[in-house]
């Protein structure tokens, strides 16, 4: 199916100037900033050790155990940031993936990588940190726009991988949608309405997600996680 390109981690750090007048400069905690590694690396339901959070409200945990991101995206955001030679981790994600993408990463399938079993959860919801991570105030809602989410997985067996392993498809849920799909009638549900019921039965997406299209559908769901603060 898949190769994995990079496996990285990355510690809490501060960044920013608390005396900025700019809103995209002010201070900020994150792990966005990954660092590649070449070892093999252990990993529980709560993610690689090693790895950490710094925001637990809204990122990590069980089903946001691993975040993993598709290494064909890279040319799109090398042409929206305007930039070349993206490193590994532009997006901040553990495990940057060659010959897998949104269109064809179902919720529910799971994978097999060096000794790990996970299950795919749910897409990434874009982040305002991005924004920061690349003083570009537009990436969050690119994210949004395009549907190039990249993916997080939840960990159904521990054990560890490395840079190099394939990623083995072990089972799909035939009734379940892409992570594209899902983006898709997230981003537009009513562009995408004959999503909808198959979006709503989804069985392995993780909880909360059915309650945020409800909101969306409604015209009352907060993005305002995506903006910068």
């Amino acid at each position: 199916m898949g190769i994995v390109k990079a496996l990285l981690i990355g510690k809490v750090q501060t960044y920013g100037d608390e005396n900025a007048a700019n809103s995209i400069n002010k201070i900020w905690q994150s792990a966005i900033f990954k660092t590649v590694t070449n070892d093999e690396i252990y990993a529980d339901k709560f993610g690689f050790h090693g790895d950490e959070v710094a925001d637990k409200k809204h990122h990590g945990g069980a089903e946001k155990a691993i975040f993993a991101n598709s290494y064909e995206n890279y040319p799109a955001w090398s042409e929206f940031l305007g930039l070349n030679n993206l490193p590994f981790g532009a997006m901040g994600e553990n495990l940057t993936i060659l010959g897998m993408r949104e269109e064809s990463v179902y919720i529910g399938d799971v994978h097999k990588i060096g000794s790990l079993v996970l299950q795919v959860s749910q897409p990434r919801k874009p982040c305002f940190k991005l924004s920061k991570r690349w003083m570009n105030a537009g990436v969050a809602k690119e994210i949004f726009r395009s549907g190039l989410s990249g993916w997080y997985y939840r960990v159904l067996e521990a054990g560890a991988c490395k840079a190099g392993d394939s990623v083995e498809m072990v089972s799909r849920d035939d009734s379940s949608m892409s992570v594209a799909d899902v983006n898709r009638v997230f981003y537009a549900p009513k562009e995408n309405s004959n999503l909808i019921d198959k979006f709503m039965n989804l069985r392995y997406l993780s909880h909360g997600w059915q309650d945020d299209l409800k909101k969306r559908i409604e015209g009352v769901y907060d993005t305002s996680y995506m903006d910068i603060i």
